[in-house]
């Protein structure tokens, strides 16, 4: 006997949280860029490490507003140990506001709570 056919909803992966992401940022004037960190192979197949571990993945600016640091991660997956690190880095030693999001509803959420702390 043949199973009836379920639509099932996708499974949004982190690509999809950026695209979400980058989209509703420049909606609101801001201006996003990657910040690459990891490993990658030379041409003569070396091995050679980009930025440092842990490092969030976008440095976001305003011109009306501070700018933040970004990690986007896939809905459900949590910061690794090297970010943990890295991000009570940058918050405590360089003042720095880094938001973690899931989704473009979190960033929403975070963002309207940094731009109502810093409106003139």
């Amino acid at each position: 006997m043949e199973r009836p056919f379920r639509l099932q909803r996708p499974r949004l992966n982190e690509k999809d949280v950026v695209t979400a992401c980058k989209d509703l940022l420049a909606t609101r004037g801001w201006w996003a860029s990657r910040q690459q960190s990891g490993l990658l192979r030379t041409p003569d197949g070396r091995w050679m490490r980009l930025g440092e571990p842990g490092i969030p993945d976008w440095a976001v600016i305003h011109r009306d507003y501070p700018g933040f640091l970004m990690e986007v991660k896939r809905p459900g997956r949590k910061v690794d140990p090297h970010q943990i690190q890295k991000i009570h880095e940058l918050r405590i030693g360089y003042g720095l506001a880094i938001c973690v999001v899931d989704s473009a509803r979190a960033l929403t959420v975070w963002l309207n709570e940094h731009e109502k702390a810093h409106r003139g």
